[in-house]
């Protein structure tokens, strides 16, 4: 699994190279030792994280600076749930792709991601992601951009949940 892919700090900067890598460790945070998390949400997650990887990579080269999340000492969102989720989960969509392994929720110090990418390099990294409107936090400033590689029903890259 992709647990080793993080060469730096606690965040994921991998040290020295300027390109961000959120692990395995830091998408299950939460519940580690879940029995839920099977070889195949495994297996998603890797697929997911190596594509984020690289779209996140490519914003950091386009001048976007990561911050990370107070609450969770990652670059993922929320409190404890913007990486997996188990089915008992209530944050949420029922059906939401956290649950297989396919979605993650990036902190997006903000909303500067959200501004930085469009659909064309969606594409070129295979993701999805829910419309920036539909993740902003009205309480405090910035928000999260919600990757996905889960196609939605619009089949749009950018789509309303």
């Amino acid at each position: 699994m992709g647990v080793g892919r993080c060469i730096g700090g606690a965040g994921g900067l991998r040290g020295g190279a300027g390109v961000m890598t959120i692990t395995a460790e830091h998408y299950f945070k939460a519940y580690a030792d879940h029995p839920e998390i099977t070889d195949e949400i495994r297996a998603n997650a890797d697929t997911l994280l190596g594509r984020v990887d690289l779209l996140l990579d490519e914003c950091v080269s386009m001048g976007w600076e990561p911050h990370i999340n107070p609450a969770t000492g990652t670059y993922i969102s929320g409190q404890q749930n913007g990486g997996w989720r188990p089915s008992t989960c209530k944050e949420g969509a029922p059906d939401s792709s956290h649950k297989e392994g396919s979605g993650i929720d990036v902190y997006d110090h903000m909303n500067e991601l959200d501004d930085m990418i469009d659909d064309e390099m969606l594409k070129r990294h295979g993701l999805y992601r829910e419309h920036p409107s539909a993740t902003v936090n009205k309480k405090i400033p910035g928000g999260w951009c919600h990757l996905t590689t889960r196609a939605p029903k619009s089949g749009r890259r950018t789509f309303y949940p």
